[in-house]
């Protein structure tokens, strides 16, 4: 389940055998029959991004990876995506590198990781990317710049960590390819410790890791609010240091191969479902608490406390503007602080994971340079 070596020596790629297993999970959130829809275009209410397109999308298919069953069920409950011109489909992959795996494997299209995973991939890479020849590309974050609860730092009570510089010699869950790696890494810089220092404990992903921390299995976690919030409470539980202290965007990245981001009408059905994301966060989610948290309650099984804090983040959800260089600046001082630690290969400049940067251009929002 976990191992204390260097994560890039070991989960250079999750097997082929679990992203497979994965995908045999799969959660359909199609058109209103239930299969796809054919229609000419995006309804302008949806946001679509091609409404009045003359690309036939009516035999485009998507796989949209996602690491959790509520986004489908949501996506349904809005009735945004009803009315899609083309078939997409949203494969449930827990964690990250599973994501990835599912990406190089080419068994989905998109993939749901971190904000900081295209950078990370391009510092990672087996061999080094050429410029304009990366394998995947980010090409969206979605990101919560005023969520009351990002994800953070806990440490048990009982451990006596009390601050980043106390987590010398303690036990450290944390899960690979996304922003929870990140966080990771840049706290143990910022508390000037170096691999050797803690006992850093690998998961495949961020629930595993929020399980092993309730469980009494470990020290301190980098997790979500959400997943530990009954030790929180409790007072058994207390945050060291949060996305947003770290200096962290903490954003979810979309990534997706570059061959389907090449392929015309593939890139204009991803226009269109990102168009109508984006009206789904900035306008559905904000005005339908009621229906965010029932579907949470009764088709994912969250208990009511866990569903509200989920929707109290999920409301402040917008697009990041990837291609300001101030986005850009954030990567790279992440990925030198991972180099540093010695979770990276190399430190090569993020901008070769972020090559796509206007492909939601008339979608995107986030703070300018």
């Amino acid at each position: 389940m976990f191992t204390r070596k260097k994560p890039w020596r070991l989960l250079q790629r999750a097997s082929a055998a679990t992203a497979t297993i994965a995908l045999a999970a799969v959660v359909a959130a199609c058109g209103s029959d239930g299969g796809s829809s054919t229609g000419s275009g995006a309804s302008p209410a949806a946001g679509g991004a091609t409404s009045g397109s003359s690309v036939d999308l009516s035999g485009v298919s998507l796989k949209i990876g996602y690491q959790t069953a509520d986004f489908p069920a949501l996506l349904k409950a809005s009735g945004l995506f009803e009315d899609t011109p083309y078939k997409f489909q949203i494969p449930i992959i827990a964690g990250p590198a599973n994501q990835l795996a599912a990406l190089y494997g080419k068994q989905i299209d998109v993939g749901q990781t971190g904000e900081n995973t295209a950078a990370f991939e391009a510092a990672n890479a087996a061999t080094p990317w050429a410029e304009n020849a990366a394998p995947i590309q980010g090409f969206a974050v979605t990101w919560t710049p005023d969520a009351p609860y990002l994800s953070a730092v806990y440490a048990s009570r009982s451990s006596g960590i009390r601050s980043l510089a106390d987590l010398r010699g303690k036990k450290i869950g944390f899960n690979y390819g996304g922003n929870i790696y990140a966080e990771y890494v840049i706290a143990l810089q910022k508390s000037g410790l170096g691999l050797k220092d803690v006992r850093g404990v690998q998961f495949p992903s961020n629930q595993a890791a929020a399980n092993a921390f309730l469980a009494g299995s470990l020290d301190a976690v980098v997790t979500s609010y959400s997943l530990v919030k009954k030790l929180v409470d409790s007072k058994d539980a207390v945050e060291i240091a949060d996305m947003a202290s770290l200096g962290l965007i903490g954003g979810s990245g979309w990534i997706a191969r570059t061959d389907v981001l090449k392929n015309p009408a593939k890139l204009a059905a991803i226009k269109d479902f990102y168009g109508r994301l984006r009206t789904f966060y900035e306008k559905w989610i904000p005005t339908h608490e009621a229906e965010y948290v029932k579907v949470l309650v009764d088709q994912v099984g969250q208990k009511p406390d866990v569903a509200q804090v989920n929707w109290e983040n999920a409301r402040h959800s917008t697009f990041y503007r990837i291609g300001d260089p101030k986005f850009l600046r954030i990567q790279q001082v992440t990925v030198d602080a991972a180099f540093e630690y010695g979770g990276l290969k190399t430190d090569v400049a993020p901008k070769l994971g972020f090559n796509y940067t206007t492909v939601l251009d008339s979608v995107t929002t986030g703070p300018a340079s």
